[in-house]
Order: C-alpha cells, then structure tokens, then sequence
C-alpha cells in the first residue's frame, strides 16, 4: 500500500502478514468464547451512548472464559458493567468478550486493558474489534492510536498486538486509521493490510496518544521518578503527568501534581501513586495509591455521575470536593478528612463509611474498621507535615525532555489478519510478536 508519511526504516520481519512459516497454537478457551459470541449469535442488548448520563456503563463483559480473568483485581461475572477507567486483566488459559454498545471487542490471554470513555487502551496482549454502530471505535497503545470504522459498506473490524515496544495492526475489513505516535498524519489501513510499529526509546519515554495529559508537576524535591511505557524519568517541575503514569517518591522525595481540573495531589516521601484517569471536562478520575502518604484538594464535583476516587489495598476513597489525606502501609489504610466529606467503601466485604471534616478512619488489611473518630491535632499536623512541598524547591539538575522520534512503522499486505472469528479455524491471524 502507499504510505502516506516517510517511513524512516522498514521492519522486514513482517512479510504479508506472515513471519516464517505458519504456526497453530492451543485455541480451547477463545475458541469456545468466539463460538458463544460469534458462531451464536448471542449478543447482550446493546447500550446506547449517544446521549448518556456520565455515570452509565461505557460496556459490558459479554462472555468470560477461563478463571484468570479480572475486573480491578477481582473476579469478574458474566454481565459485569464496565465504566471509565476499569482495568480488565485476561490471564492464562482464558479470554472475554466485551460487548460496546453494538460494537464487541474479544482480548485474549496475557492481555492487559483499560475502558475507556472513547474507547479502550491496550497496555499489552492480543483484541480483535468489531465496529458495528457506523461510529469509529477507538483503541490507544502506548505509542499509537487506531480509529476502526466502516467503509462502502462494511463495517469495520482489526485486529492489534502490543508486546514492549511493538504492536501491530491488522485490518480486517472497513478501514483502520493508524497514528503513531511522532508522527502527524494516519496510516490508513484497507482490509488484507498490516502496520508493524517499532518504538524507539525516546519515544516509549514521551506522551502518547494513548495517554491523556492529567496535569504536571507543580513542586517538587527530590527525588521522584515517573514510570511511563516501560521508562522511569527522573521527574523535574512542570514536567507533564499523562493517564497511566507511575510516580514514585523517594525517601526524601515530595511532589505537587496540579490536575487538569484544578485539583492538586500532594505526594509525601516513599509514595507510589498511578494515575489511572483524569478526564476533567466529564469529572472522571481514578487514582491507585499502592503506598505512602498523599493529600488531595480536590475541586468540587458538579456534574451527574461524576467521580474522583482512589484506591488502595483496603478499599476505594470517593471524593466530592474535599480536602484529605490518605496513609498506606502494609498493613493498614488510614484516611483522615480536613474538609468536606469522603465515602469509604472497603475491599472486604464492600462495606461503606462516610467519614467527615475532623475525622479519621484506619482500615485493617483484613477489612476490620477503626472509626471514624475524632483525628487529634497531632494526627492533623504530622498529615499535612508530611505532605507539605515548600514553595521554591529544588530543581532537578540535569535532566531534560528529549525530541520525540518518530514511531518506525512499517507497512505490509496480503493476509494481514483472516477476520474475527478465524481462531475457531485454529489459524494464527497474524505474526507473532517477537521480543
């Protein structure tokens, strides 16, 4: 096919759609998933987004097969609502279908991924969608973004694989608009045709498509690191923050994250906090504390089923314009409210707690609770201490954002991908990924 921008090298791995010789593999549990899905016929009533409140379902575990498939960490059910920013976890010897309105997705084992508001992120493994609503269905990589839709007629239908840095994409039918990431124009991809797309190390380390700015770094000391695509940057002020990033303080590290939507995150020293989503226009954040100290000022929320919410080991903080902190250890989660109000539900058996201004709350691993109660001036103090990031901090010397390099793509045609479906056949769709 004509590519529409420059390619810098061409991967000759990739010879129409095959690498060497054609290879079978075990298909027992997707086989029996695209045979319930697919061959069947059976297909949930689809949601309709269109003009949906913000705290409807963005999509729906149509089928799950095998017992290592996770919805956030647990067990995921049949039937299963899927909002923004869940983490849907597909381990060995199993597979889901994902049901986005009248549009299905089918992730295969060792797969790792994010609903989106728009669409999905691929953090790595195997999907295959199926656009049928007339509307491009999106799919974000760490260092590409695709756009599956109709074409004459047809809908639109791909196939991608993400592993390290490379991923590629198939289209099956319809059209696959591919852009990488350096690059500013898409590679559009017809029915037959595959993009193999190599990333380099200054661009695995650099914003992605795939990942929204969320905010950037406000105040800091050192040191904080910013795990992003498989990188660790040594962090420095106004460094930007993107969806997915991991930021890890050290002993003597604090950081100041202003957030899109005016909130801000206050990171102690020994932290580990991801940032799962921040969608500021729709009210949708999400954020992982693993351990360590933080505090939260958060804008107040105003839209319907808007959400900022944080989760940690011993449960989910709900947020509604609130000034708080949280304390994570190995054995215990510890929230303390300042202003406001915080809802805690609990990871062992879902109990909720309303913890208000002046309050503290301590959660066991084990699910057992202490509180609310009256938070002392010391607790207070030590809280907000903790936390605290002077206001002219030191710079991180040395370090600087490098120039994006273009992703490497190459193109190639001719039986890119058989169709969804086609491992019923036990058929490979396309090249295996190699390391």
């Amino acid at each position: 096919m004509k590519a529409i921008l420059p390619l810098h090298a061409c991967d000759t791995s990739v010879k129409n759609g095959r690498a060497g010789s054609p290879r079978r593999r075990p298909i027992f549990s997707f086989s029996l998933l695209l045979a319930g899905i697919f061959a069947a016929g059976i297909v949930p009533t689809p949601i309709v987004f269109g003009a949906t409140p913000a705290d409807a379902p963005r999509a729906t575990a149509a089928a799950v097969s095998g017992a290592n498939v996770e919805l956030n960490g647990a067990p995921i059910a049949t039937g299963a609502a899927l909002f923004p920013g869940d983490v849907i976890t597909v381990g060995e010897a199993s597979a889901a279908a994902l049901q986005f309105g009248a549009s299905r997705m089918l992730a295969d084992a060792r797969t790792e991924l994010v609903v989106e508001s728009e669409g999905v992120l691929v953090r790595n493994g195997r999907v295959q969608i199926r656009e049928s609503d007339g509307n491009p269905f999106g799919v974000w990589g760490p260092f590409f973004r695709v756009n599956i839709g109709a074409l004459q007629g047809a809908p639109g239908s791909a196939e991608i694989r993400v592993a390290g840095k490379r991923a590629q994409i198939a289209a099956t039918s319809g059209v696959a608009d591919v852009t990488a990431l350096g690059n500013a124009s898409a590679y559009e991809l017809h029915a037959g045709e595959m993009a193999t797309l190599d990333a380099t190390e200054e661009t695995a380390a650099g914003q992605s498509s795939a990942n929204p700015a969320a905010g950037q770094v406000s105040r800091l000391l050192p040191q904080v690191q910013i795990d992003r695509a498989s990188q660790e940057l040594t962090a420095s002020l106004s460094d930007p923050v993107y969806w997915n990033d991991d930021l890890r303080s050290g002993a003597t590290g604090r950081a100041r994250i202003a957030l899109t939507d005016g909130s801000v995150l206050n990171l102690g020293s020994n932290t580990s906090l991801r940032v799962l989503q921040h969608h500021a226009q729709g009210q949708q954040t999400s954020l992982d504390l693993a351990v360590g100290r933080m505090r939260g000022q958060i804008m107040k929320l105003t839209r319907p089923g808007a959400k900022f919410e944080i989760r940690t080991p011993a449960g989910i903080a709900g947020l509604v314009g609130t000034d708080f902190s949280l304390l994570v250890t190995g054995d215990s989660t510890e929230l303390i409210v300042f202003d406001g109000a915080v809802r805690f539900t609990g990871s062992v058996g879902g109990q909720a707690t309303t913890v208000s201004a002046g309050m503290k709350l301590v959660v066991s691993k084990a699910g057992a609770l202490e509180g609310p109660s009256a938070a002392t001036p010391r607790d207070i103090e030590a809280a907000k201490n903790l936390t605290d990031v002077p206001d002219s901090p030191a710079q991180i010397a040395g370090h600087k954002n490098g120039v994006l390099i273009p992703v490497v793509v190459s193109l190639s045609a001719g039986g890119a991908v058989l169709g969804i479906g086609t491992w019923l056949a036990g058929r490979d769709s396309i090249s295996p990924i190699k390391p």
